[in-house]
């Protein structure tokens, strides 16, 4: 009978672990999406067509970048204060944004291929 019970509770915890799981799962994805909305209204308002997605997944900046290719889009290129000052007040991660400099160190190149002066973003 101990040996019954024993493998219930177990089978009880693998269950409770996996649901766990999965509503942490649920909880990212919803709150991405949450997060993906609120941007999209405030863009709407200010930016001129612009989209953001923020995902969770944890890339190098060079696989971000060919991840938003893959779309149809591109990291971010910031064109105002403003949408500096918006992004970094929603901001409660590290995300990567348009800005390198791969070519050249220290010569800081957007995605579109303004350098950050152009764009008079700081």
């Amino acid at each position: 009978m101990y040996v019954g019970v024993s493998k219930q509770l177990s089978a009880l915890e693998t269950n409770s672990t996996i649901m766990v799981k999965e509503l942490t799962d649920n909880y990212t994805r919803v709150r991405e999406q949450l997060f993906f909305y609120k941007a999209f209204t405030a863009q709407l308002n200010d930016w001129g067509g612009k989209l953001y997605y923020f995902s969770s997944d944890q890339l190098t900046w060079s696989s971000s970048r060919a991840f938003c290719v893959s779309k149809g889009a591109d990291l971010v290129t910031i064109t105002s204060q403003s949408e500096q000052m918006f992004l970094y007040s929603e901001l409660k991660d590290h995300y990567w944004i348009g800005l390198n400099d791969l070519d050249t160190e220290g010569d800081w190149v957007w995605v579109n291929s303004q350098t950050l002066n152009d764009t008079g973003v700081q």
